[in-house]
Order: structure tokens, then C-alpha cells, then sequence
């Protein structure tokens, strides 16, 4: 399916439309109350990680044959290492900071994943 949108709208459009679709559900996140409600926004939150499909493409397309593979490397790479960085970010600049200003460990990455 994620082809098929790729041929039809290209790259920037999916990716773009795949982000927002994330970032929804990553906001969502901070309501979770059940462990049915975890499954269900994890997955979709999951669903997100499709745009290094997009990304792959994107590289395909802007870069020369000669240097491609290094590229898409470079690309997936940074991509990972981004997820980790806002991991940490999320704690240590966020949750944090909330603790200290007197929010329960609950609350605060509630509060914390809605910013």
C-alpha cells in the first residue's frame, strides 16, 4: 500500500502525511489508561516508522547512482539516533523538570509526551 501512495504522491506528500499521522498518536499517548489503549496507540505510533520506507525512496531519488548506498545509510542512521535523542530528551528536559515542580512520576510524562 505504502508503494502504491509513493508512486501516486511521491515522497515529501507521504512522508508528510506519515508524520502528522504519528504525531497524533503520539500526543494521544499521554491519555493511555488501559493496557488495550497502550496496544492500540503503540501500534499506531508504530505505523509511523513506515516514513523510513519513504525516506529510502527520497534518497533514491536525490542522490547519484555512485553514492547511494551511503546515502540511505546515513539516512537511516541519523534516523535512529534521533528517536534516541528524544528519548533522552523526553526524560531528562521534560519529565524532569515537571517532577521537580511537584507532579507525580505519572503525571509528568503524561504532561510531558502532550508537549
Amino acid at each position: 500500500a505504502l508503494g502504491t501512495l509513493l508512486e501516486r504522491y511521491g515522497p515529501v506528500e507521504v512522508q508528510c502525511g506519515l508524520m502528522i499521522f504519528g504525531a497524533f498518536w503520539v500526543g494521544l499517548s499521554s491519555s493511555i489508561y488501559s493496557a488495550w489503549s497502550f496496544i492500540l496507540i503503540r501500534t499506531m505510533i508504530g505505523c509511523a516508522g513506515a516514513s523510513f520506507v519513504t525516506s529510502q525512496l527520497w534518497c533514491s531519488l536525490v542522490f547519484a547512482p555512485n553514492i547511494i548506498g551511503t546515502a540511505r545509510a546515513t539516512a537511516g542512521g541519523w534516523g535512529n539516533m534521533g528517536g534516541g535523542v528524544a528519548h533522552f530528551f523526553i526524560v531528562w528536559c521534560l519529565c524532569k523538570p515537571f517532577q521537580a515542580m511537584g507532579m507525580g512520576v505519572d503525571l509528568a510524562w503524561r504532561v510531558s509526551m502532550f508537549f
